[in-house]
């Protein structure tokens, strides 16, 4: 199979390009940057510029699926000029791929990153697939743009499927190394009183079911996350206890990460249970299913 990556040298597209090769996948590359030279025979890179609508059509001969990555990282303080970057990188480079697979024969599978954030925080509730329930904060207005974008696929014949990703745990980046390196040294603490769920997924599962989805051709929207969701306070202790280090801070009051990181700070005090209902009634074979078995493997790694 080739793949076209989008998105391919941030955490997520790294270990998926590398995960690809092994199963002996030939892949096609855009990139912002320079392209680079790759010593791979079954590696080819091509240059895009989404802000500029320019892409370079020959990535697309002979593709049989897109994985579309490609976007600003979310985690950064939500300034106009942010937020604007945040939601543009998403619905401009969607945006372009849908244009040049329309001008072209090709009719891939594309597989888009999306987000849980589409879902709105809720400590009581838990969303599946089927729920038409939606965020109207920022996060969540930028996810449904994104989603509208790739659903857009539908209209060329193309099998469109959405992951709406949720915690990503690794031992490379994401989520994992800001919150145990303080736990490591027992400053660990969780945010508030620490009862939002976590809807959390280990970076080598998430990888596994974008495979799985290309394999067997899954269509439609897809909580990318492991099946079983965590308090916040419960996946701190669980790290603690992990690294054998004691955890005694009480929860980081609201209005201070408030200070900190201004509107951004929701996205550590939102409570989202995302149950992977699709997957689960797939029969998509985790490899992580509960917390500790996660966090054991990635300190372990270290």
């Amino acid at each position: 199979m080739r793949v076209l990556i989008t998105g391919a040298t941030g955490l997520i597209g790294t270990q998926l390009c590398s995960y690809l090769l092994s199963k002996g996948h030939s892949l096609h590359i855009l990139t912002t940057r320079t392209p680079w030279q790759t010593d791979r025979p079954q590696t080819r890179v091509f240059q895009w510029s989404p802000q500029k609508m320019q892409i370079d059509h020959r990535s697309l001969e002979g593709v049989d699926a897109i994985v579309n990555l490609a976007g600003s990282k979310i985690n950064q303080r939500w300034t106009t000029k942010n937020k604007r970057s945040i939601l543009n990188s998403r619905i401009q480079s969607t945006g372009l791929l849908f244009d040049a697979v329309k001008q072209s024969k090709q009719k891939p599978h594309l597989i888009n990153a999306s987000a849980i954030g589409i879902y709105p925080s809720d400590f009581q509730r838990q969303y599946s697939e089927s729920d038409a329930v939606f965020s109207n904060d920022f996060d969540g207005e930028v996810v449904r743009q994104w989603e509208g974008e790739a659903k857009q696929f539908e209209k060329l014949s193309c099998k469109t499927t959405i992951l709406r990703i949720g915690l990503v745990l690794s031992n490379k980046g994401g989520a994992f190394v800001p919150l145990s390196q303080p736990t490591r040294w027992g400053l660990g603490a969780w945010f508030g009183n620490g009862q939002q769920w976590q809807s959390w997924i280990h970076i080598d599962d998430l990888i596994g079911l974008i495979d799985f989805c290309l394999q067997n051709q899954l269509e439609g929207c897809i909580n990318a996350t492991a099946p079983n969701p965590v308090r916040q306070r419960d996946l701190i202790q669980t790290m603690a206890k992990e690294l054998r280090v004691p955890q005694f801070l009480p929860g980081i009051p609201k209005f201070l990460m408030s200070l900190t990181l201004g509107g951004m700070h929701k996205l550590v005090y939102d409570s989202i249970y995302a149950k992977p209902q699709r997957l689960l009634s797939c029969g998509y074979p985790y490899k992580f299913l509960d917390i500790t078995t996660c966090v054991a493997d990635l300190i372990a790694r270290n």
